[in-house]
């Protein structure tokens, strides 16, 4: 009875266009399924009555392009959302460059005795006022993505950085997190960096604590503390001067421009010494020359994302100092 209906009513429907036989198809369904939703399913792909198969391949055809359709729109949503997320940002162009690989640090010897690291840094960002008053970060065996700083930071990132210098765990001392990061013998005053270069704190250079030269803090100069060059302590191997083959960076990762720094127009190369660990990881990096408005810290951080495939002597990968240039350019 109910196909006998259905073959009626194609047998009286006027002739119609592809687009308009689907739309009269669909409103039939519709009254047919408020009417016995069972009894449509059931007999939906039955091929009964002389227009069966005719109603049935104008239904599969609906679906198929129902599904087409379905398949576009999440296609451009898809489209859409891989430009968003992985789009190159407009302005600035970056790119990373090795440069004269062979250059050798004198101190990069890592001492395989228990004696504990020495060495010492300092810092600034140029200040006017002299460095405040406050205790250093603490040290890690590796160098930090980010200079130490007095300030708080305006509009932190959504994955915090810590702040730390290079140096030897060990020779950390308690601190009280109240205390916020300065000199230890700095004046008693607003935050300031002091009058130093190349960031962090006090007037010295290249981004540590103090008044001398490196990442760490103290009399000496290279990361550390306790005065004389680096030397982290502990039992760990010793950066080859000579090998067979040099490291091969394996990816090119791009620096990001800061907004100070593409306000000012700031262009230029950083150029720093990067210790290539026997895993092929950056372990460390040193600003050599490097540019304002926060370009250091994001040349550090580009040049900490390169992976390598280490430097190998005598068949055996080994730790090596390597020299970098990272070039921002608003092309």
């Amino acid at each position: 009875m109910h196909n006998t209906l259905l073959d009626g009513r194609l047998n009286k429907e006027p002739n119609l266009s592809l687009p308009g036989r689907l739309a009269y198809e669909i409103r039939e369904a519709f009254d047919e399924i408020r009417g016995d939703p069972a009894d449509f399913f059931t007999n939906l792909f039955r091929n009964t009555g002389a227009n069966g198969g005719r109603r049935k391949a104008v239904l599969r055809l609906g679906l198929a392009i129902a599904l087409l359709l379905d398949a576009v729109l999440f296609s451009a949503a898809l489209l859409l959302w891989s430009r968003d997320t992985h789009g190159t940002p407009d302005g600035a162009q970056q790119r990373i460059v090795l440069i004269n690989p062979a250059m050798r640090s004198p101190s990069a010897n890592m001492p395989r005795d228990d004696k504990e690291g020495s060495g010492g840094g300092g810092g600034g960002k140029n200040s006017l006022e002299p460095a405040s008053r406050g205790l250093p970060p603490p040290f890690f065996p590796e160098h930090s993505l980010i200079a130490p700083t007095t300030r708080a930071t305006v509009n932190p990132p959504a994955l915090p950085i810590p702040e730390f210098l290079l140096g030897d765990p060990r020779q950390n001392v308690k601190r009280d997190d109240l205390i916020p990061t300065g000199l230890i013998n700095g004046v008693i005053a607003p935050p300031s960096d002091g009058p130093g270069t190349n960031g962090g704190v006090g007037n010295g250079k290249n981004g540590g604590v103090g008044s001398n030269d490196g990442p760490g803090t103290g009399s000496g100069n290279n990361g550390g503390c306790c005065g004389g060059d680096y030397g982290p302590g502990g039992r760990r191997g010793a950066a080859a001067t000579r090998v067979d083959t040099q490291p091969i960076a394996l990816n090119r990762p791009r620096p990001n421009y800061t907004e100070e720094a593409r306000k000012n127009k700031v262009q230029g190369v950083v150029v720093a010494r990067v210790l290539v660990g026997e895993d092929g990881r950056v372990k460390q990096v040193l600003i050599v020359n490097g540019l304002a408005d926060g370009l250091n810290e994001e040349a550090i951080r580009a040049a900490s994302q390169i992976h390598f495939k280490p430097a190998t002597k005598n068949g055996a990968a080994v730790a090596y100092w390597i020299r970098l240039e990272i070039e921002f350019n608003m092309r």
